[in-house]
């Protein structure tokens, strides 16, 4: 608490909201965004490891959340907390230093560039620190959130060099199986969604292996037209399916198990098919 405090008396309307940009680093429009670009008009395989790294770590804190049950220091006495709305769920690991630090660990391991892993080191620190600022974790959140990123890269990046290696799926197979009955345990949004993406891009990456097999190269015109396209489905299913599915966990489920399966297997076929 008292490093919260510390950090806080920094606090004036400029410092806040340059640490409100910072955090945004570490919600989901940032990776929807340069994940769709590099799987869509870069790298894929790199977009497959990227992805499933990302989708992995964050099923795993969704239910390190629910399991541990640490509460937040919002609304302690002598605690300002800031853009709370992105405070979902419990505390232990913070959702935005994991992802942050799974994704930019994700880009310095498979790329291996010399300023990647100072830029993106500096992320991961920044994107920690501005969540301790905004008084919504504790460091112990941080410091937890930044060991178990780095790990799910490492494992994650096993599964899918063995994948792409072998064709084998079982182990994608089992770790969406698991992901599932994880459901009967926990059930809060967070968790159901990530569940729901990670399922969506499995099943998405058998078919587009198996079936679709699409090329990333393409013109400058070309990507822009993928991209637009591509995103503006994405952003259709999240909106219009909210509206037309029920609401609750099952809704969820659905809406973000059709958006992984658009970005890795839908989005693809239209490219290979429509755009030349």
């Amino acid at each position: 608490m008292e490093l919260i405090k510390f950090l806080q008396t920094l606090s004036n309307p400029v410092v806040d909201n340059i640490f409100i940009i910072i955090t945004i680093f570490g919600e989901e429009i940032f990776y929807t965004l340069v994940l769709c670009i590099i799987f869509w008009c870069m790298d894929k395989k790199l977009g497959y490891k990227l992805g499933f790294s990302l989708f992995f770590s964050m099923t795993i804190n969704g239910g390190l959340k629910e399991l541990l049950n640490v509460k937040r220091p919002i609304g302690l006495e002598g605690i300002n907390s800031l853009r709370v709305e992105t405070a979902t769920g419990m505390s232990f690991p913070s959702g935005h230093t994991q992802g942050t630090t799974t994704f930019w660990t994700s880009l310095m391991v498979n790329l291996k560039k010399r300023w990647l892993y100072l830029f993106g080191t500096l992320i991961i620190i920044l994107v920690g620190i501005s969540r301790l600022y905004l008084g919504v974790h504790w460091p112990s959140d941080v410091i937890g959130a930044i060991i178990i990123g780095i790990v799910c890269v490492f494992i994650s990046n096993i599964i899918i060099e063995f994948t792409l290696k072998k064709g084998n799926y079982v182990p994608l197979i089992v770790i969406a199986i698991i992901s599932v009955l994880g459901l009967l345990f926990f059930n809060s949004s967070d968790y159901v969604k990530i569940v729901g993406i990670m399922n969506g891009f499995i099943i998405g990456m058998i078919l587009e292996q198996n079936l679709i097999n699409f090329n990333v190269k393409g013109t400058l015109k070309q990507n822009i037209l993928k991209v637009l396209f591509g995103l503006s489905i994405v952003l259709a299913i999240k909106i219009l399916f909210k509206i037309i599915l029920p609401a609750g966990n099952l809704g969820d489920l659905f809406r973000y198990g059709l958006i992984g399966l658009w970005v890795i297997a839908g989005a693809p076929y239209c490219f290979k098919k429509y755009i030349k």
